[in-house]
């Protein structure tokens, strides 16, 4: 009982002598200490920037740093921004965020946003150095061997490939005597093809550059067959394919063939704006049928086949040769873009073959 005269004591909360508890309170206090500076490059994917925001709002709590909603709205905006622009510009390029906190008592937090430019050539050296040979398998495209002969006899039917690449499809042609171009737009691998071409004395010609730079002296109305084997799935949209039918339109000798292959959606499998960005992004850019009936309209040309290319590759290479790389199977199976069961698909790359009626 306090006596007259004494002063009063607060009283104290139970809970506050509970170590346990006070341990915690301690702990939340100790992510203002951490000195956190990080750097995080982003593929440059629109439809996915409240997700990046989210991303970053959890990491930034993670180390004491609680952003507002006027803050997390200015770095939305930035972001955004960003975003677009570089999508614009290559798929392939990076959205660069860095961030940095300063420690208590003042633990701000600061960030910017910033780009690496990359296109498809810088893509292919890049990747070229984590790569060993044979980067695409060694075997041609039974598919594409196929129709090369059923066109007539080799030295009267003149082939380009497209996105060469390393030459297993470029070589084999022209071994056979169908005179042979090859198109490579990644220097490194141009320069490769012109040295094998010499190392195996064969008459091919090499040009570099992009299809769809109409400067490129590529010959007019000459080519039996123009091949373009795992390029397609470079292609930004519609106006890559609309430009291939109408360049090859060119090139093609009347009754010629056009055979690609591209990543179909399944019928029923309408791609959303976030898989034609992240498929772009990871090497295997998605379209539906009605894509390409599409960009065919008004172009001399008529649909011959269309069938999975991992079926028919399967089937006629020799078992040795099945499959060409480690990664073939998942990526021709949509799975780079789908994180599915490997029972389960949702797209899958598939040969398309195209006569030019005109």
């Amino acid at each position: 009982m306090t006596q007259p005269g004494e002063p009063t004591k607060p009283e104290t909360n139970p809970d506050l002598t509970n170590p346990d508890l006070l341990r915690e309170a301690a702990l939340r206090r100790l992510p203002e200490c951490f000195g956190v500076k990080a750097e995080v490059k982003l593929p440059p994917l629109p439809a996915l920037v409240d997700h990046f925001v989210s991303l970053f709002d959890q990491v930034w709590k993670a180390v004491g740093r609680h952003c507002s909603a006027e803050e997390l709205a200015e770095f939305r905006a930035v972001l955004e921004a960003k975003l677009q622009a570089t999508w614009n510009v290559s798929q392939y390029s990076k959205v660069v965020v860095t961030y940095e906190t300063d420690v208590a008592p003042n633990p701000r937090l600061k960030w910017s946003v910033g780009v690496e430019v990359l296109n498809l050539s810088d893509a292919y050296e890049s990747w070229l150095r984590t790569r060993e040979a044979p980067y695409f398998g060694v075997h041609a495209d039974t598919k594409v061997q196929e129709l090369a002969r059923s066109l007539g006899k080799p030295a009267q039917v003149a082939i380009l490939d497209v996105g060469a690449g390393s030459g297993r499809n470029t070589f084999a042609l022209a071994g056979e005597g169908f005179p042979t171009d090859g198109l490579e737009i990644a220097p490194t691998l141009a320069s490769m093809l012109r040295e094998e071409a010499s190392k195996q004395r064969l008459p091919v010609r090499v040009f570099e550059g992009n299809l769809f730079d109409f400067s490129l002296a590529l010959p007019l109305n000459r080519y039996r067959m123009i091949v373009l084997a795992e390029v397609a799935s470079h292609f930004r949209g519609m106006l890559n394919f609309r430009g291939l039918f109408q360049r090859s339109a060119k090139l093609l000798r009347p009754g010629g063939l056009l055979v690609f292959s591209a990543f179909l959606a399944h019928e029923g499998c309408e791609p959303s704006p976030l898989a034609r960005q992240l498929s772009q992004v990871r090497w295997c850019s998605l379209f539906s049928r009605e894509d390409l009936r599409e960009a065919l309209s008004g172009e001399p040309f008529e649909l011959v086949s269309d069938e999975s290319v991992s079926e028919v590759e399967k089937r006629n290479l020799p078992a040795e040769h099945w499959p060409p790389t480690g990664w073939f199977e998942s990526w021709a199976a949509g799975r780079d873009l789908y994180d599915l069961p490997s029972d389960e698909s949702a797209c899958e790359l598939r040969w398309l073959v195209y006569r030019r009626t005109a």
